[in-house]
């Protein structure tokens, strides 16, 4: 009962313990992060008193340009001046903004808007000194729309700092905070509308506030003078005062949520855990009285069992005879005693277990460096540190044969002397060359355990000596087909036998070696077997370039007498059917010369000797070009060609020649594999990612999936019933997908075999000429921004 009792109370101080340890850190973790979070409020502050300053620049800027004549210099220099302290104040603010990764985007997203909407402003700043009939009005609500998305981003950005503070340092005036921010938001979009639009337009809904998420009567009033002044299109100062009243009551809400104290990390901790604490410290001091009440022999069992827990008691402990006396006594040292015998087969199981454990980590880093493509001498010099560190006093080494098998080098000793590792390298692989070379030889492993007497090592007992190791035990790195590859050694300073668990660590270095090295020159001979191949692909590249060459010269030739006989044919009716057999001549002719044209084109891509002659091309006129020859060919078929191009493509910037040449073969192709009476259309858009999206779609046969894969293989032809009734090298999509790529664009192809095929070409955005001008040649805010401005506006 008595140790029951005591268990049971240390027991409690324990765990009151581990409880204080724990309060005390969840209250220093809290006032760290309110610490942050108050950094982050006066961040925000600063957002606040900045969206103010934007909006007084922006709006002197635009009563300055509805002026009828251009403002004085100094007048210009002031409202100049206005814009730079402006975003001085959201430099200001942003610099003191503290790092977090969740305000990142919100971050990146103001300095875009800030960049696109620099260009607006000089253009604003040039305007301002021509006369009032001679300002361009889309630039004005191009700027104005860019200086509404600088104030949702700035608004969005507040409030995203606004809720991380509030998710650390919770307070009522968050809410507040966030809501007047937002209305102050909605104010300015619906001030750049009231500017930009002719009275009757006024977007009434911008005026409709949202009911807040925590009802402020502040906040309702200055919202309503904003209304009645925006209605009331009043003066541009009475408008700016209702603005900078919303922003007060943003500011207010901060002030207020600045104020509260925060209290020190420190101190929180001490608060939080010293209830727990004082109550484990009466615990601990009832613990000591009670101790001190026990039997001399509970005393002495006690001082046995912490001998025992710290490992200080070699031996089974025994009873002593004066002690035997007391049954419970004699029981209790019988239990220690049984302790005593788990407590060190535990730890030797546990010493075992973090051993495999640190070799396990050995392993995966051996081998991560492996698969990594790391040098050979880092891998098995890893290898070799790894080992020595769980083989105390050990020096790990590794030796390689050469192709021949006949000598050995080093591969990695960092722990060996220089001179004995010179010593060693390149001897002969023998029947008794040292440890290494014996075990390379006998293909087993070779234990010494005293060089100075083993006859293994007589030619080099002098360098083993003045290296200063005594015992070498080594076992052979074999391949998978039995070759040795090398040796692992474990050298000692002293003369020393191994144990059973040094023998299988050994082991399992050698198999790590085996990896290593079978890794290395796998990859050496997959990098000789690359180059062969590639020079074989260039050998056939070339090979068919000046074949293709050769042909096209005499084709050409056939080509030329046979339009020249033809025509004389014709001239002489009784020759109708030798005008034929001329015909079919020349379109034979002119069919090989296609296929040797495509087959040198192909070469020429696989050689890298394509190059785009780029200028800027129309979309449209492109797309004519091709409609003219492919419609044709597709009323030879009864196929319906449909066009259909979306509105206002802007110019391309390409080589027309070869974007051609690609649809060309999109066309063609879809022809050839539609049924007569089926549909062919092309459709030419800018998807999402503003690129320019040109695809082909029929009504043919399509591709069965198993079978997309090879379309682009040149050469290849699916295999079906129209790949066998239909002519063709298999080259076009091939030649298609390369042009594409040179222009840094992709083909992707999409079918289902017998309801049809679509392929689209997608150019890259870089190749259309849109952004940072209009129409007119004049800045103008790109597509991007304001989409996001207005997204923002409806969130």
């Amino acid at each position: 009962m008595r140790q029951a009792v005591m268990g049971a109370l240390a027991g409690l101080a324990v765990l009151q313990l581990g409880l204080a340890a724990t309060d005390m850190r969840t209250a220093w973790i809290q006032a760290r992060d309110a610490r942050d979070a108050h950094a982050l409020v006066l961040a925000a502050r600063g957002l606040a008193g900045a969206l103010d300053a934007q909006s007084a620049q922006w709006t002197a800027s635009f009563m300055a340009l509805q002026a009828a004549s251009p403002p004085a210099a100094a007048s210009a220099d002031d409202l100049v001046e206005k814009r730079r302290q402006a975003d001085q104040a959201l430099d200001t603010a942003l610099e003191a903004l503290p790092a977090n990764p969740a305000l990142d985007n919100a971050r990146q997203r103001l300095a875009g808007v800030r960049q696109e909407l620099a260009g607006l402003r000089r253009a604003v700043d040039q305007a301002l000194h021509q006369a009032h009939d001679t300002r361009d009005p889309p630039l004005l609500r191009n700027w104005l729309a860019g200086e509404g998305a600088l104030a949702t981003a700035e608004s969005r950005l507040g409030r995203e700092v606004v809720a991380a503070a509030a998710a650390a340092f919770p307070s009522a005036d968050a809410v507040l905070a966030g809501d007047a921010l937002l209305a102050r938001r909605d104010a300015d979009l619906a001030w750049v509308d009231a500017l930009t639009q002719p009275p009757s337009a006024v977007a009434a809904p911008l005026l409709d506030w949202s009911a807040p998420s925590r009802p402020d009567g502040a906040l309702a009033a200055a919202t309503g003078r904003f209304t009645a002044a925006l209605k009331g299109r009043r003066g541009a100062d009475e408008v700016l005062a209702a603005l900078a009243d919303i922003g007060a009551v943003a500011d207010r809400a901060l002030d207020h949520w600045a104020a509260v104290p925060v209290p020190t990390a420190g101190w929180a901790a001490v608060k939080a855990g010293a209830p727990l604490t004082l109550a484990a410290l009466l615990t601990l001091a009832i613990l000591v009285t009670l101790r001190r009440g026990v039997f001399l022999a509970v005393s002495r069992t006690a001082r046995l069992m912490r001998d025992l827990a710290e490992g200080q008691v070699a031996q089974a402990p025994a009873l002593l005879p004066r002690l035997g006396r007391d049954p419970l006594v004699a029981e209790l040292h019988s239990a220690l005693a049984l302790y005593w015998s788990h407590a060190r087969r535990i730890e030797r199981e546990t010493q075992r277990r973090e051993r495999a454990e640190r070799l396990l980590t050995v392993e995966r880093k051996v081998l991560g460096m492996t698969a990594g493509r790391a040098p050979l001498s880092a891998v098995l010099s890893a290898l070799c540190s790894g080992m020595e560190a769980e083989l105390e006093g050990g020096l790990c080494s590794i030796v390689l044969v050469d192709a021949e098998r006949r000598h050995i080098h080093t591969g990695a000793a960092p722990s060996l002397p220089a001179a004995f590792i010179r010593a060693v390298d390149g001897v002969a692989v023998g029947p008794s060359v040292g440890s290494c070379g014996t075990a390379i030889h006998r293909g087993e492993p070779v234990i010494v355990t005293d060089i100075a007497s083993d006859p293994l090592w007589r030619d080099f007992r002098q360098a083993a000596a003045e290296a200063g190791v005594a015992a070498c035990w080594s076992l052979p790195i074999l391949a998978g087909d039995g070759n040795p590859l090398g040796a692992f050694a474990v050298y000692f300073r002293t003369p020393r036998s191994p144990e059973g668990w040094m023998l299988d660590l050994a082991r399992r270095a050698s198999r790590l070696a085996t990896v290593a090295i079978s890794a290395e020159r796998a990859a050496e001979e997959v990098e000789r077997a690359k180059a062969a191949a590639e020079l074989g692909n260039r050998t056939k590249t070339e090979f068919l370039a000046n074949m293709s060459h050769e042909l096209r010269t005499p084709l050409n030739a056939i080509i030329g007498f046979a339009e020249v006989l033809e025509n004389d044919l014709r001239r002489v009716p009784a020759q109708a059917t030798n005008t034929g057999y001329a015909g079919d001549i020349v379109a034979s002719g002119r069919h090989l010369l296609a296929i040797i044209n495509d087959i040198l084109d192909v070469s020429k891509m696989e050689a890298g000797k394509v190059e785009l002659r780029e200028r800027v091309c129309d979309v449209g006129a492109l797309v004519a070009g091709c409609e003219r020859i492919a419609r044709a060919r597709a009323m030879e078929k009864r196929i319906d060609l449909v066009i259909a191009m979306a509105p206002g493509l802007p110019p391309l910037l390409a080589d027309d020649v070869k974007i051609k040449q690609i649809l060309l073969n999109l066309l063609s192709n879809a022809v050839k594999f539609t049924d007569p009476g089926g549909t062919v259309s092309l459709t030419a858009t800018i998807n999402p990612e503003a690129q320019l999206v040109i695809a082909v779609t029929d009504t043919g046969i399509g591709i069965a999936a198993e079978d997309l894969s090879k379309v682009f293989v040149p050469f290849q032809q699916i295999d079906n019933v129209y790949a066998r009734t239909t002519q063709g090298t298999g080259l076009g999509l091939s030649l298609s997908k390369g042009l594409a790529e040179l222009h840094g664009g992709r083909l992707d192809i999409v079918s289902q075999l017998g309801q049809g095929t679509t392929v689209s070409l997608i150019l890259p955005s870089q190749r259309l000429l849109t952004g940072g001008a209009g129409e007119d040649g004049r800045p103008s805010l790109p597509p991007g921004v304001m989409a996001a401005a207005l997204g923002d506006k409806g969130a």
